[in-house]
């Protein structure tokens, strides 16, 4: 949590155009996460107790990994590159 915290201290200036209410959204996820994970960790201990079912649980997780990054591709393209998806195809109407 705490480099979480660290980064998001960071934002106002490398991300000026992100309004208070916003940057306090991200300031309240970081406790939120904190207890997201540790619920998390709970759930996974509770119910994934033998080794297949431990590798089952980190192939669902790294199936979450992708999509998160994906996302962040696809944010990266749409904001930073000006390539929303589609950008490049044409569409018929």
């Amino acid at each position: 949590a705490e480099i979480h915290q660290q980064r998001i201290e960071g934002w106002p200036t490398l991300y000026p155009w992100i309004e208070p209410d916003g940057l306090g959204y991200f300031r309240r996820r970081v406790t939120e996460a904190t207890k997201g994970v540790e619920h998390a960790l709970a759930v996974t201990l509770d119910h994934f107790s033998t080794r297949v079912e431990q590798e089952r649980a980190l192939v669902v997780l790294r199936f979450k990994l992708d999509v998160l990054w994906a996302m962040a591709d696809a944010m990266y393209m749409a904001y930073v590159l000006r390539m929303p998806p589609y950008a490049n195809v044409e569409i018929d109407r």
